[in-house]
């Protein structure tokens, strides 16, 4: 803490000292003394800083005193005063000893008083009773009131527990299968060849008829078909993995290397680059490798390098642990001693015999058996323990202990995730809170659940969508037979999926609970698309074409097609966006891998994490706390980062659960991913990376996953409602760089041209030429029309009806300037209403409406330009296969520039 400190004298002293008002403080007094931080008090011995609110709290925090003087609190008397002299602000509780907390700890469960005041038992019984809202909460048998969607979640919130019993068993519907171990899957599923039940449930597949393999499949030894692509893709796909039996030689081209077993060519920049990514680990052998590590990195026993910040943090990241040997010795100060380099038992200080090589267990300075903690507490500010050779201080819980002897208080928010969402730091202690629409956990307060809601998994299988329930064994099927569904996104509010298929080479949609009625969204130039992103708010879809470099933007029915970016862009691929700030964020695993965030208008374009990034496969949002989560299937890693690539850090650094990680989400205290090589979807805690588990697994190559729940899309102000911004076509959300940037811009399709009012666009071709709108353009006015142009015009128009008396001779100069007058608003209301005309007939020959339901029937013309609109129901057919691929599937990565082995679509890592 003491460089933030400094750092914030510095500051400080150069800005002029300030400090934050309070009434029960002597603001002048106190400025006398402010160096630190507006925030905090300073010592008169400058020996520390403190927070504003220690002062005149009734505990002395400086050593001096000084924080509780009497000239510091007038009218507080000294700093021994009863604290119940002290009032309370209006917000706040008033603790029976004096203290004051807000209002809303009262009754929370925490013991926010020193005397627990605030939880009284009797007050607290009868407030938080579920009287008024048992429709929203649900009773406890122990007394307590809980979320109503927390009941029967498989998770105990309740004290006794009541909450998980008498709960209705899971039943099958007629259209799943029931597993052995009570999960329900789809029917179609059952004798599939895949176990789809839970690690270890076969019984989907068992009492299953002999199947007889298609021409373009193999039968293995177990009776398992699979693909003649899956062959010598140095994969074993059969169990006892004949299908990599006896595979040909192959050569790999100039600049490659090839793996032990001639199974896998690597590019010649990956050898001896810290990582194993032969399956026989032999890039990264001693033959190979007899350099040493690149500088920051240390090298394992195995000659692996790992970073330098890895070592000695009590986790063993080599596989042989040797980044955890000869790290630096922690002793237990209770019955150990530190020699320097080992601890020895405390009974063998000050026995005569040496026991440490420099001999300090056996002072001859007179300390053994003098009781330091006699004179002046030792110096410890808190506790001081005398030993046998010495003594040390110690701290009271919730402060640190500083140069051996000062006490300073922890600020445990710093410590990510030590509180789920919201973190206060209080003195020796700190307080946990949780956002609107969440609560926190009765069993584990730090935590925070949601209130409303049951949160589930929708992720892309391929061959199908699928969806997976998070409180309840079941696995749905949403979308049946896709032939590469890809990228997935959703739209809470209506219901509606979106996803790519790389193979169809599409972007469809349909009803989450109508898979069936699916249907082409975007068709036309779309070709390897991994990544895509719907803007819940203002009705949009983004996506990431990896073969044309670019990131698009459409409505929900596939019209208004613009490219944004385009531009110094290699290998663009995962896509998140924040339209209630217009920013937009993907990644791109090109030669110069990095993470880019820009307007979802297209503009302040910028990059935000260029270091220690190879493939960046995997992007999420965490819009609660503000944060990037990402995966690097090179480093094998999870990190996570401000909105701007600040406070960057790993997660999860793992070679076995994250070989090569693909898509990734998060939401409340848990970050979901699909991994390709372990074929499965995977959970940690988001803050520390531990209790990894296995939550499903896909059997084919996992694609895109999300969290879907409705806080996943938080609700927020469409500023282009109600007139589309005034746009003629495309209104985006665009980011505040600052308090006078827009919210919105105007932008225009693909072949059009925004004009110089910002509003409306033309087309290219007919720009210089369209000066007038031609008569067999025009269309009637309707009542809508009418009625807007009415609304437009209402404050210009004048009522010009004759009135009943003739004026006199005195007044014909005055008739006569209303007469002109007349005749020129007459001839202005005419041409106004000839541009609303226009206007209107504009935006209907190009589709340009604002869709608040993203289902909606198209109705209007073609025009001079193509628009993709809902009436197509497939999409084209591409026989020539696609230039990026995944084994038989497709999706680009960046092993894929590697030359084949065997197979042409079999050339995937």
């Amino acid at each position: 803490m003491h460089w933030q400190e400094g750092l914030l004298l510095l500051l400080i002293a150069a800005a002029g000292s300030t400090t934050i008002p309070d009434e029960s403080l002597n603001v002048t007094r106190v400025m006398e003394y402010v160096t630190c931080s507006p925030d905090k008090f300073e010592c008169p011995n400058k020996e520390k800083c403190i927070p504003l609110s220690w002062c005149c709290d009734g505990t002395v925090d400086c050593d001096d005193g000084s924080d509780e003087a009497p000239d510091i609190c007038p009218g507080k008397g000294t700093a021994k005063r009863k604290k119940t002299e002290k009032s309370c602000k209006q917000n706040e509780f008033q603790c029976r000893d004096g203290k004051c907390i807000p209002h809303r700890w009262q009754c929370d469960g925490d013991g926010d008083c020193d005397d627990k005041s605030d939880e009284d038992s009797q007050y607290c019984e009868e407030v938080t009773k579920c009287t008024g809202v048992s429709s929203e909460h649900w009773l406890c048998g122990s007394g307590e009131c809980i979320p109503l969607a927390w009941h029967c979640d498989e998770d105990w919130d309740c004290k006794d527990g009541s909450d998980e019993l008498n709960c209705p068993n899971a039943t099958c519907t007629s259209e799943q299968f029931t597993c052995a171990l009570g999960k329900c899957i789809s029917k179609r599923w059952r004798c599939d060849g895949d176990s789809d039940c839970d690690e270890g449930d076969l019984s989907d597949e068992i009492g299953c008829p002999n199947k007889t393999c298609s021409v373009n499949e193999v039968t293995c030894p177990d009776g398992k078909c699979i693909s003649h692509n899956q062959i010598c893709d140095g994969k074993e796909d059969c169990v006892n993995g004949t299908d990599e039996h006896n595979c040909p030689t192959n050569e790999c081209r100039e600049g490659e290397y090839m793996c032990a077993g001639n199974m896998q060519c690597l590019r010649q920049e990956w050898l001896c680059d810290g990582d194993m990514d032969c399956p026989g680990k032999d890039d990264e052998n001693e033959e190979n490798c007899p350099h040493h590590c690149p500088e920051d990195y240390f090298m394992c026993g195995d000659q692996s390098c790992i970073l330098e910040q890895f070592k000695c943090n009590a986790f063993n990241e080599c596989i042989d642990g040797s980044d955890e040997l000869n790290c630096q010795k922690h002793c237990n100060e209770t019955y150990e001693f530190n020699c320097g380099d080992k601890c020895i038992p405390m009974s063998q200080v000050c026995n005569g015999n040496i026991d440490c090589e420099n001999g300090a267990d056996e002072p001859t300075d007179g300390s053994c058996g003098r009781n330091e903690c006699e004179e002046l507490n030792g110096g410890c500010t808190h506790y001081c323990e005398d030993t046998r050779a010495g003594h040390y201080c110690k701290c009271k819980p919730g402060y640190m202990l500083v140069n051996s002897t000062q006490c300073e208080d922890i600020n445990e928010c710093l410590q990510p995730g030590h509180c789920s969402q919201v973190c206060i730091n209080l003195k020796g202690s700190f307080k946990c809170e949780c956002v609107g629409g969440y609560a926190r956990n009765p069993h584990h307060p730090q935590q925070c659940k949601a209130m409303e809601g049951h949160a589930s998994l929708l992720f892309a299988h391929f061959t199908d969508i699928r969806k997976i329930s998070l409180d309840h064994p079941e696995i749905t099927a949403i979308v049946n037979e896709t032939r590469g569904s890809t990228a997935l996104d959703f739209v809470f509010k209506t219901g509606m999926i979106f996803w790519t298929d790389a193979l169809d080479k599409c972007i469809y949609k349909a009803p989450i609970d109508e898979g069936s009625k699916k249907q082409v969204v975007i068709s036309e130039e779309v070709t390897t698309v991994d990544g895509l992103t719907v803007d819940w708010l203002y009705n949009h879809i983004y996506w990431t074409n990896t073969d044309r470099d670019t990131i698009e933007v459409a409505d929900f029915n596939g019209d208004m097609r613009k490219t944004l970016y385009q531009d110094h862009m290699e290998e663009p691929r995962a896509i998140a966006v924040y339209p209630s700030e217009g920013w937009m964020f993907w990644t791109d695993w090109g030669q110069n891998a990095m993470i880019e965030r820009g307007g979802m208008d297209g503009r302040f374009r910028e990059p935000i994490i260029t270091e220690e990034i190879r493939w960046p496969n995997a992007l999420t949002l965490d819009l609660v706390l503000r944060k990037i989560y990402w995966s690097d299937s090179k480093f094998h890693s999870i990190y996570s980062c401000d909105f701007d690539g600040s406070h960057r850090r790993v997660v999860l650094h793992s070679s076995e659960y994250l070989p090569h990680p693909f898509s990734i989400t998060v939401f409340e205290d848990t970050m979901y991913w699909t991994d390709w090589s372990k074929e499965a979807i995977l959970r940690a805690n988001k803050f520390t990376g531990q209790d990894v588990e296995t939550i499903a697994h896909s059997h084919a190559t996992p694609m895109t996953v999300h969290v879907y729940h409705s806080y996943r899309q938080p609700n927020g102000t469409n500023h282009c409602t109600p007139l589309n911004g005034l746009c003629t076509h495309l209104c985006l959300p665009a980011p505040q760089k600052s308090p006078s940037d827009s919210k919105i811009t105007c932008a225009c399709p693909d072949g059009l041209v925004l004009m110089s009012d910002g509003l409306t666009c033309e087309s290219k071709d007919g720009l210089e030429t369209r000066t007038q709108l031609p008569n067999q353009d025009l269309i009637p006015i309707t009542h809508n029309m009418e009625d807007e142009i009415r609304s437009t015009l209402a404050p210009a128009i004048v009522d010009f009806t004759p009135k009943k008396d003739l004026p006199s001779e005195n007044e014909s100069g005055n008739v006569a300037v209303a007469a002109i007058l007349a005749a020129i608003g007459v001839l202005c209301v005419a041409s106004a209403m000839a541009y609303m005309i226009y206007r209107y007939f504009r935006k209907r020959s190009v589709h340009s409406m604002n869709f608040d339901n993203p289902v909606y029937k198209k109705t209007t013309t073609e025009d001079g330009f193509h628009l993709a609109g809902q009436q197509r129901t497939n999409c084209p057919r591409n026989s020539g296969q696609p230039r990026y691929q995944h084994q038989q599937y497709g999706v680009a990565s960046p092993e894929d520039s590697l030359e084949p082995l065997t197979h042409s679509n079999n050339n995937f890592v």
